[in-house]
């Protein structure tokens, strides 16, 4: 039997991981899982966390699996089922990641015994989505019209109107697009993964990828990260003002994703999640050194780092 391969995308910051690590602790408890993640940059923040729940984690840092790593995307998903023989493996790719262009790669002739593809899922941040398509649109309808599943996240209190005219935009997209409005925080595993594979009608992958152009895909902006370690103890309030810094964009560019796992003066670790102008904090447990990545566009690293310093 083939294994099943599940791809979660969505642009930086929406709750890809999260949703994985619901699916993982809840969902698919009883099933072999590996988690293949890859992220932007070298520093490995997101896979520190995904380690937490207990399940095995390779990842890619060689760069987004959609374009110049493709190759060693499908080498390390051969080497996974070699080395772990699981019954599923999900997949996070970068948050600027062309969905289309990975399920190319997943179309290789080469591999098609090896896995088959099942859950194509997209995670939409809803109160940020417009925010995230004012410079990313290309990226955004791209995850939109390849997806089986969407799910719209950070919802709670968004305006009904709102989110009806997300589900308009989707559709008129992705006419077929399964969407789940639900809190992901709150909804169980279970029920997430019945509404997750809920059968879908007419999804032909081939079909739908002939139809795009690849030149639709390209995105204006060139993103760029800045991703370092530190053993210095840095408190949440320092960091809350940092980021209050990065609203000078003409000193720092363009700031739209921060995260990072740091101890504070108390000793205490805590993980730091920063999208758009908001920035919030949970309890960690970590033992090494601490990190921090930065992605943005036109960073000026310089300014940033002297920042920190």
């Amino acid at each position: 039997m083939k294994v099943k391969l599940d791809i979660v995308s969505g642009f930086l910051g929406a709750g890809k991981t999260t949703l994985i690590k619901k699916l993982v602790t809840e969902g698919y408890r009883d099933e072999k899982i590996v988690v293949l993640e890859n992220e932007f940059g070298k520093v490995g923040i997101d896979t520190d966390i995904l380690k937490n729940t207990g399940v095995e984690v390779e990842e890619i840092t060689a760069g987004c699996i959609c374009c110049s790593s493709s190759g060693d995307f499908l080498s390390s998903i051969e080497d996974i089922i070699n080395k772990f023989n699981p019954d599923r493996i999900i997949v996070e790719p970068t948050g600027v990641a062309k969905l289309s262009e990975i399920l190319r790669a997943c179309n290789d002739f080469k591999f098609k015994n090896l896995f088959k593809i099942n859950n194509i899922i997209s995670v939409l941040d809803v109160k940020r989505f417009d925010f995230v398509s004012s410079y990313s649109k290309v990226f955004v309808d791209d995850q939109i019209v390849v997806s089986k599943t969407i799910v719209l996240s950070k919802n709670t209190g968004v305006d009904i109107k709102y989110i009806e005219g997300m589900y308009s935009y989707i559709k008129n997209i992705n006419i077929n697009a399964n969407i789940i409005n639900e809190d992901i925080y709150n909804i169980s595993g279970r029920n997430l993964i019945e509404a997750i594979e809920n059968k879908i009608q007419d999804y032909d992958m081939l079909k739908i990828l002939d139809k795009l152009d690849k030149d639709e895909t390209r995105n204006p902006y060139h993103f760029s990260t800045l991703e370092f370690k530190t053993k210095k103890s840095i408190d949440y309030s320092d960091i809350k003002l940092i980021f209050k810094c990065f609203e000078d964009e003409d000193t720092y560019g363009k700031i739209v994703r921060g995260k990072g796992i740091l101890q504070n003066r108390d000793k205490n670790w805590y993980k730091f999640d920063y999208v758009e102008n908001e920035i919030n904090e949970e309890s960690y447990y970590k033992e090494e050194s601490g990190a921090i990545c930065i992605i943005g566009y036109k960073l000026n690293k310089k300014n940033i780092l002297n920042l920190f310093e």
